[in-house]
């Protein structure tokens, strides 16, 4: 989706939560100096040392996503804009974000988005429907908290990905900060860019989820990229992608 190489090009990547999507821009698709922006102080400060540690350039912004938008120092900056799995649901307005992911493309830039599908998020992790498809806007306030889906995700020393194992982190852990997320179906995502004169290219639905074991009962498929998870039958989408050029 996003090309063999990324070298010459302004990259932005959109709530880039700890850096390792941003960075792998750097270290597989030879991108130079990507900006990574993110609201969390401790993602952040991470990311960057992170960046550090390994010798791979990226610069990383703490900035509320609606906010970078907003600063005109940004707008029509960047080549490529990349938002990576997780993101959409944290927004409040997805209007907005369509609008500002116009504002800070450059004409001929493109937006590359890999995101969970609304409709694998309609169930819990036991599978029975609990969420709606679309929450128009309206947050969906959970008070236990994000769960440790990574921790449910893998097994000790288990190969995710090549060069990289599982390491199991706190047992039993219990999440005391509650959450407040939206729902946004694929028509909400879709026309919050095409009303700003960004036009869709491509539209992609996979039946699998990378990496993140989503329901309890789930069969996983080892691929050269890592471990990818399927729910039971009959098929749904678990994940969808799209890509969309500023003109």
């Amino acid at each position: 989706m996003l090309g063999p190489d990324l070298s010459g090009l302004n990259i932005c990547h959109l709530q880039c939560n700890a850096g390792q999507d941003t960075l792998s821009l750097v270290s597989r698709l030879k991108a130079q100096n990507p900006i990574g922006v993110d609201i969390s102080d401790v993602a952040i400060d991470f990311a960057t040392k992170l960046s550090e540690q390994s010798g791979m350039k990226a610069t990383f912004i703490r900035s509320d996503v609606f906010d970078f938008f907003d600063d005109v120092q940004w707008h029509n900056q960047f080549d490529l804009v990349f938002v990576s799995y997780g993101a959409l649901n944290w927004l409040s307005d997805i209007k907005r974000w369509g609008r500002g992911v116009s504002n800070i493309l450059k004409l001929g830039g493109r937006l590359c988005l890999i995101e969970f599908h609304p409709t694998m998020s309609m169930f819990n992790y036991d599978m029975v429907r609990d969420y709606p498809y679309s929450s128009n806007g309206v947050a969906m306030s959970e008070p236990s908290g994000v769960s440790d889906y990574v921790g449910r995700s893998g097994k000790e020393g288990e190969d995710l990905m090549p060069d990289l194992k599982f390491k199991a982190g706190v047992q039993d852990f219990r999440n005391t900060s509650p959450s407040h997320e939206f729902c946004w179906g694929l028509a909400d995502v879709i026309n919050s860019l095409l009303t700003t004169g960004v036009q869709l290219t491509e539209l992609k639905e996979y039946p699998y989820s990378n990496f993140c074991k989503t329901y309890a009962t789930m069969r996983e498929e080892k691929v050269e990229e890592g471990t990818r998870w399927y729910p039971e039958e009959p098929m749904l989408p678990m994940m969808f992608s799209i890509q969309a050029t500023k003109h």
